[in-house]
């Protein structure tokens, strides 16, 4: 089921499915350290659901694994033309959120048929997202904190899915250095051209 799982999010478009368990994060005490010293700034939802994104048994009860996905957004070497020079690449196509959640659905209505319950977000729910990245294998945590897989870079966007199914997980990455993970390493992720590009619409 785990490869056909992964060969229905590649028809969708993603460029990695991979899956953790859904344990605590690993940088739990980091996060709440981090919040403590007021770095939420603004964003006050992070302190309203800092439990939940410290704990998937408070998002879904009973969940066993999360699915990580990865959908690439990098545009190639082109330079950017007119107003877009100001833009972040991510955001020179459509809404993200609009467009991978619809495929989100998919896969959790796929995930239903093998008797799982999800509960599933692109970036707006209470996951640390980028720490199950890495215990997926998904990529690893540099000291910008980014993730970042060997041929994406840092250049995708990730979406998680929480399923009570008990699907097996991948082996993780380290949580910090580069290539060739090493702690010490101060090089910034290559530009390399991505596994699949995010479609133009």
């Amino acid at each position: 089921m785990k490869e056909a799982l992964a060969e229905f999010a590649r028809s969708l478009g993603f460029a990695l499915c991979r899956v953790a368990p859904a344990i605590q994060p690993p940088h739990v005490e980091k996060f709440r350290h981090w919040l403590a010293e007021g770095n939420a700034g603004e964003m006050a939802w992070m302190e309203r659901n800092a439990d939940r994104r410290t704990d998937p048994q408070l998002v879904l009860p009973g969940a066993k694994s999360v699915v990580v996905l990865a959908m690439s957004y990098w545009q190639g070497d082109a330079e950017p033309k007119g107003s877009l020079d100001r833009i972040a690449r991510y955001a020179w196509n459509e809404d993200y959120h609009d467009f991978i959640e619809p495929k989100l659905r998919q896969i959790d209505a796929f995930l239903q048929q093998h008797g799982g319950v999800q509960r599933y977000y692109a970036d707006t729910g209470p996951v640390l997202e980028r720490d199950f990245g890495a215990l997926s294998g998904a990529g690893w945590q540099g000291k910008s904190t980014m993730l970042i897989h060997p041929k994406l870079g840092a250049w995708f966007f990730l979406a998680e899915v929480l399923t009570t199914l008990d699907l097996p997980p991948d082996a993780p990455q380290p949580l910090y250095g580069c290539m060739p993970h090493r702690g010490d390493c101060r090089a910034a992720p290559a530009r390399r051209p991505a596994l699949h590009r995010l479609p133009d619409h």
